[in-house]
């Protein structure tokens, strides 16, 4: 007889949230379960093609753009994915910060980094350098190649990096200021990261406050500073984010707008807030709504 995992074990083996596995039934119907009197039943298959849709997912692809794929496809994309090698010109930049971060060499990997930012212009150090090496860091962490420890590692080392260019390009009379987190349940921080340094290159004040934090937190934080817009970081929708994320819209200051950035934004259903939201599906349509705030790029 086949073998049949109830949801928390699905869960456990696909490194899905039970959150998220739910979601994507009722809203999407990337898999079908069985039912019994002991609840949902997943089959081998279904295990399977959950994972293809995670790994899919945290590549950038949204839920909904892929749930309704057969499993051929989405196996075919995945591996386009995997054979899709960091531009040359990058590789060449970023593979000696990367063999300091494979060897836990933290003040190696900053001091190249650094000189990096010194040497290239902003906008092209973080299109050219911070952008493919987050990416790299991402492809090698779920692939095994790289450890969480140093994907953390990394993060650290761009948040200080972050700090100087904060400082560096602090504008007397900013056009725009922004506060941008990831709300509770996403621990991913990559993208609101480069987000805040092509904010602070555009010569925007920015309030960076870190990944997976409280609705309330983020709009409080919001209030304090006075800030026109609250941008939110999500690769993932579960019940959890979509629930923050509303929250957010719900307690934000008045006059405020909502970005979210990120493809999988387009998956939540952010209708009826009686607030202004934006979805930014990736950094150049972020910076088109950088300019159309009235930024002034570097």
């Amino acid at each position: 007889m086949e073998t049949r995992y109830p949801i928390r074990a699905a869960a456990k083996i696909t490194g899905i949230s039970l959150d998220t596995l739910r979601a994507w039934e009722r809203r999407h119907k990337a898999v079908v379960p069985e039912r019994s009197d002991r609840g949902r039943q997943y089959r081998t298959e279904d295990i399977e093609r959950l994972v293809l849709l995670s790994q899919l997912v945290r590549r950038g692809h949204a839920i909904g753009g892929i749930a309704a794929l057969p499993d051929s496809e989405l196996k075919n994309l995945l591996e386009r994915q995997r054979f899709q090698k960091v531009p040359e010109a990058a590789a060449a930049l970023i593979d000696p910060v990367l063999s300091a971060v494979e060897s836990f060499d933290g003040v190696g990997a900053a001091d190249e980094l650094n000189r990096l930012a010194a040497a290239l212009a902003p906008r092209d150090f973080i299109y050219d350098v911070v952008v493919p090496l987050m990416r790299e860091v991402g492809d090698r962490w779920h692939n095994g190649g790289l450890t969480i420890a140093q994907e953390h590692l990394v993060s650290e080392i761009l948040r200080n990096l972050l700090g100087s260019m904060i400082r560096l390009f602090r504008p007397s009379n900013p056009g725009m200021k922004l506060v941008l987190a990831t709300p509770a349940g996403e621990a991913h921080e990559f993208g609101i990261l480069a987000s805040t340094m092509l904010a602070a290159v555009a010569g925007m004040e920015t309030v960076y406050l870190g990944p997976d934090l409280p609705a309330h937190e983020i709009a409080k934080a919001a209030e304090r500073v006075g800030a026109q817009v609250i941008l939110l970081g999500i690769t993932m929708i579960t019940e959890t984010t979509a629930q923050e994320v509303r929250a957010v819209a719900a307690a934000m200051p008045a006059g405020s707008e909502l970005w979210v950035g990120g493809e999988s934004g387009a998956d939540l259903d952010l209708s009826n807030l009686g607030r202004k939201i934006v979805l930014v599906k990736d950094l150049p349509a972020l910076e088109e709504e950088y300019r159309r705030s009235g930024a002034t790029s570097r």
